[in-house]
């Protein structure tokens, strides 16, 4: 049973809605649609790490793990277990980099090729329904926007050190405490 809420005078000064806030919107729209997401993956034959790391190779492009990792966010080596997953399944196939030999790039397979087709017609649909009722503008400027956000932050993942330094810095100093 949830307590029951104070009254909206008895409320502290700097009280205010958390859909007032930017980080609590995209974490709820996040959640939302990460399950959306995961049951078309599911669906389909996939986790969400395959669901994404297909995705990402769904560009056309030819990935080294180190890339697809970033690309992904994960660690090399949860990569790795993914990628083995999927070319024990034939969804994806490796090919020798042209230049460095140590390097071995990972690409879509027909049948890779065949489920993300397949996933890709359920995601438009989730896509149409979360943009049906913003106005043709709104449509138009909400990936940029969200992708100049994202770029704004850096994520600690995509070029920004510094930020990546201070968080696995911050991390190790609360694990063991939770």
């Amino acid at each position: 049973m949830e307590p029951a809420q104070k009254p909206a005078d008895d409320l502290h000064p700097a009280a205010r809605p958390a859909t007032k806030d930017l980080t609590y919107v995209v974490f709820r729209f996040h959640r939302a649609l990460s399950r959306a997401v995961e049951t078309i993956a599911l669906r389909n034959g996939l986790t969400m790490p395959e669901m994404v790391t297909c995705l990402v190779l769904a560009e056309g492009r030819s990935l080294s793990n180190a890339q697809l990792a970033r690309r992904t966010f994960v660690t090399s080596q949860a990569c790795h277990e993914v990628v083995g997953s999927l070319l024990a399944r034939g969804l994806v196939d490796r090919e020798n980099h042209q230049t460095n030999k140590r390097i071995r790039l990972v690409f879509l397979s027909e049948s890779g090729w065949s489920v993300m087709q397949a996933c890709r017609a359920e995601l438009d649909d989730i896509e149409q329904r979360v943009l049906a009722r913003h106005s043709p503008e709104e449509r138009e400027a909400l990936l940029p926007s969200l992708l100049l956000a994202a770029e704004t932050l850096a994520g600690g993942y995509f070029g920004d050190d510094a930020a990546e330094s201070e968080a696995l810095e911050l991390r190790g100093q609360f694990k063991g405490t939770s």
